[in-house]
């Protein structure tokens, strides 16, 4: 989120639907790693445990995450 807790429009859109969780996971942490600071990326999923693991990936980097829908993430770095 920004300074004033409102999270930025996406910089990049990122689809790892039909992926396991690892490539998932690599897919959007290699986004996250070359996008600056404040930077926001949507991630559209289709699988529960994509969902889960990128949260708790999201939550042990320190990255903001807002659920858009029921099939995309808002991360931000």
């Amino acid at each position: 989120m920004s300074e004033t807790g409102i999270m930025e429009l996406p910089t990049a859109t990122i689809d790892v639907r039909d992926m396991l969780c690892a490539q998932a996971l690599a897919l959007v942490a290699q986004a996250v790693a070359h996008v600056p600071r404040g930077a926001v990326i949507e991630v559209w999923y289709n699988a529960a445990d994509v969902k889960h693991d990128l949260l708790v990936w999201a939550q042990t980097h320190a990255h903001h995450v807002r659920e858009v829908n029921a099939e995309r993430l808002a991360i931000q770095r």
